[in-house]
Formats: C-alpha cells, sequence, structure tokens
C-alpha cells in the first residue's frame, strides 16, 4: 500500500536518487506511489522544483509553488521520461496536487474539532483579561492516552520561524518511521478500514 515514497524538505536528495527509488518500487510491487513536499532540494540546498519548473518568478528569484500544481506535473514529467527505456514505453505517471481538499474534509477529527474550539476559548479568555496579542499554542502532554493543554505564546517565538521534523520521524530518505506514525495518529482520530479482495485462485 502507499504511499510507497516520502519526500519531504528535512531529507536532501537528488533526482537520480528519486528516480531509482522509484524504480526499485516499479519493480518490487508494480506501481510507485509519492507523498512529496513543495519544499524538496537537493544536497546543495537547490529546490527540485526550481531545476524542473520553468514558470514566472518573484522580485527574489523563487519560482512558485505553493498551490500551482507545477510541481507535481513537472517531476511526473522527468519521471516517466527518466524511466522510460530507449525505444519502448514508459510507465504511466499521473500527479493530484492537494490545495483546498485536505482544508476542507467533511470529517474533521474529534481532537482536532476539541482543541481548535479550546483554542479560541483561551484566547477568548486571555483578551477579556486584558492580553490583547500573542498567539495560542497546543502544547502535548501525554501521547498515551493523548492530553495537551493551551498556552500563550509571544508573536515573536513563532514568526518567521519553520518548525521542522525531528530526526526520528525519518526511516531513511524516503519513509516516515513508526515515531512519526505514532505521534500523528492521536491527532487524526479514527480512519475508515480499507478492505482488500481476496486474489482470484485460479482452478487447477
Amino acid at each position: 500500500d502507499g504511499p510507497h515514497l516520502v519526500c519531504m524538505p528535512e531529507k536532501a536528495f537528488g533526482l537520480d536518487a528519486l528516480t531509482q527509488r522509484v524504480a526499485e518500487c516499479l519493480e518490487d510491487f508494480g506501481r510507485c506511489q509519492l507523498a512529496v513536499s513543495e519544499g524538496i532540494h537537493d544536497e546543495d540546498g537547490v529546490a527540485l522544483g526550481a531545476k524542473l519548473i520553468r514558470g514566472e518568478a518573484d522580485a527574489h528569484g523563487n519560482v512558485q509553488l505553493s498551490g500551482s500544481g507545477a510541481l507535481g506535473d513537472e517531476l511526473s514529467s522527468y519521471l516517466k521520461r527518466a524511466l522510460t527505456p530507449a525505444g519502448g514505453t514508459g510507465p504511466r505517471v499521473r500527479a493530484d496536487t492537494l490545495g483546498y481538499p485536505q482544508r476542507c474534509y467533511p470529517d474533521a477529527s474529534f481532537v482536532d474539532q476539541r482543541e481548535a474550539r479550546a483554542a479560541g476559548r483561551f484566547a477568548a479568555e486571555k483578551a477579556l483579561q486584558g492580553d490583547h496579542d500573542g498567539s495560542i499554542a497546543i502544547k502535548r502532554d501525554s501521547t498515551s492516552p493523548y492530553e495537551s493543554h493551551m498556552e500563550r505564546v509571544e508573536l515573536t517565538d513563532i514568526a518567521a520561524k519553520t518548525r521542522v521534523m525531528p530526526e526520528e520521524f525519518f526511516d531513511g530518505t524516503f519513509d516516515v518511521s513508526d515515531a512519526f506514525t505514532d505521534w500523528l495518529r492521536p491527532l487524526v482520530g479514527e480512519l475508515p478500514v480499507i478492505e482488500k479482495l481476496p486474489s482470484a485462485v485460479a482452478a487447477s
């Protein structure tokens, strides 16, 4: 089951390494599903999107990645070319770029709903107490059972500061670890169970 490869900004890799891993997945499973973050980059810190996308750049020379779908499209085209043998037929490749769908999922987890209301309530209480600036942070107290509390934090402590995934959340360059799924599971709540049809057994 996919995703077979997870590509995150915290793990640098080149296009050749990615192509090799995709080829290995195709050999092993007959398919390869990638989950790709828009911030992926190579060992030199160059965004792979900037290498692949031929589009308009902003005043600082940055190619727009967010919400455009260009990274997925260009990465798909690259992999199809790279995995097509000379004179042969390449694999079918398709990219789907998530924009609004994951922001409007109709069944938010119980934890997500509870913490969203708790954060709003805590912010209102702080405002009534005369504390009119800052931000609300959700602090985890324990994972099993999952418990958290709200704290007010200074904007200067979070503004322009990117929080990255810690090393223990990764299993190599192209996968996440059990530690990550254990951390994430309480937040997403119960997920639908996907069953598989049994393979047809040929009569002997």
